[in-house]
């Protein structure tokens, strides 16, 4: 029996990563059944209404025309600057082969040199990386170059900052042939000298999101793979389509994941295989002991109205002046909002779907010095299939 997207995020989850390579194709031909021949309740779930779509590549253009995808590159990187500092205290000869002495600190770690696997190969026939428009040059390039290609194309791009925009123009965006006008940059408010998560950094954009149907939110130091965040992006929408024009709720939240033993980002899932918990041991201030299942590889796909709808009512529910945020669970210390609060609650209410076809070395990333060379071990891997 053919499964269905309803199938592969709830029950047989497990089946899911075997169909990774046409999760796209059949989004479409669930989306384009769902759609002819019913009046769907509007454009924010459908786009085109009534339109029946080619190809993937026609689907996929519409939806990114909708959609904001949302790169966070303004955490304080309090490890990585640990690790820096410690690798620089080392005498030259002791030194990791990857420490870049020359590498300012105060740069953001979203650019901080690493190996480049993006570009073609010399004599592949392709005129440029896995994105349309530029060819990186040979070397290093910037970490978060990696969570910037995977999202290219895919969406408007919002770039959650604490300054260096230009550094970021000249040596990500524009080697990867991403133009000015297609990205936006905040600048994440930091009111008690440090920010306060991504939720705030998500809320602090809010009134930019609501501008579109959906969200991807990925993070600038994960080995992200394009062919997982448009799988997620294409299924919410086609599960969303058959939803609308059946008179069910709609799903607000598609999680790609991947098993892993000991997640620190633990998924627990009911006996219909939906989401109903997540843990963050960081955000709780406790591990979870969890022995093995699926976490997040890092990556979000919201409904954009879900989402600021949510942002909004934790910042009303749980903000305090002159302290931050006092939400229930999270570490008291860290006066944090993050989107795991969100997707929480989503999933409590069954608002929320995982789709594992996440790939393992997506969950590698590079939060200090020392976690470069998996980094690019993993990246080598993720890029390499987003080349094919």
């Amino acid at each position: 029996m053919e499964l269905s997207l309803e199938d592969l995020s709830g029950k047989r989850h497990d089946a899911a990563f075997a169909r990774r390579a046409d999760i796209a194709e059949l989004a479409l031909a669930e989306r384009n059944a769902a759609i002819v021949g019913n009046d769907v309740v509007g454009n924010d779930v459908v786009g085109s209404r009534g339109k029946a779509f080619a190809s993937v590549a026609e689907y996929s253009a519409d939806i990114a025309a909708r959609t904001c995808a949302l790169t966070l590159l303004a955490g304080a990187g309090s490890r990585r600057l640990s690790s820096l500092e410690a690798a620089r205290s080392l005498g030259p000869a002791e030194r990791p082969a990857w420490f870049d002495p020359s590498f300012d600190p105060e740069r953001p770690r979203g650019l901080y040199p690493v190996r480049d696997f993006l570009r073609a190969r010399p004599g592949d026939g392709r005129d440029g990386g896995r994105i349309p428009g530029g060819r990186i040059p040979g070397g290093r390039i910037p970490v978060a170059a990696y969570a910037l290609a995977a999202t290219d194309g895919l969406g408007m791009h919002l770039i959650v900052v604490r300054g260096w925009e230009s550094e970021i123009d000249r040596e990500i965006l524009e080697p990867l042939g991403i133009s000015l006008d297609a990205r936006l940059y905040h600048t994440q408010d930091a009111p008690f000298g440090k920010p306060l998560g991504h939720g705030d950094a998500a809320y602090q954009c809010r009134d930019i999101l609501r501008n579109y149907d959906y969200v991807i939110a990925n993070f600038g130091g994960d080995a992200n793979s394009r062919r997982t965040i448009l799988s997620s992006l294409l299924a919410l929408d086609a599960i969303n389509a058959r939803a609308a024009a059946e008179g069910r709720g709609l799903v607000d939240l598609m999680m790609p994941a991947a098993p892993i033993a000991g997640p620190a980002y633990p998924i627990v899932l009911d006996e219909e295989g939906l989401p109903r918990a997540f843990g963050h041991e960081k955000l709780q201030g406790h591990a979870m002991g969890r022995a093995s299942g699926y976490t997040n590889v890092g990556v979000r796909v919201y409904r954009a109205g879900a989402l600021v709808e949510r942002l909004e009512s934790f910042k009303k529910r749980y903000w305090k002046d002159g302290e931050g945020y006092a939400i229930p669970g999270n570490d008291p210390a860290g006066h944090e909002f993050a989107l795991d609060n969100v997707d929480a609650e989503l999933a409590a209410e069954g608002r929320a779907r995982i789709l594992a076809v996440g790939r393992s070395e997506e969950l590698t990333p590079a939060k200090t010095l020392g976690d470069i060379p998996a980094f690019e071990r993993a990246a080598s891997v993720v890029a390499a299939e987003d080349l094919t």
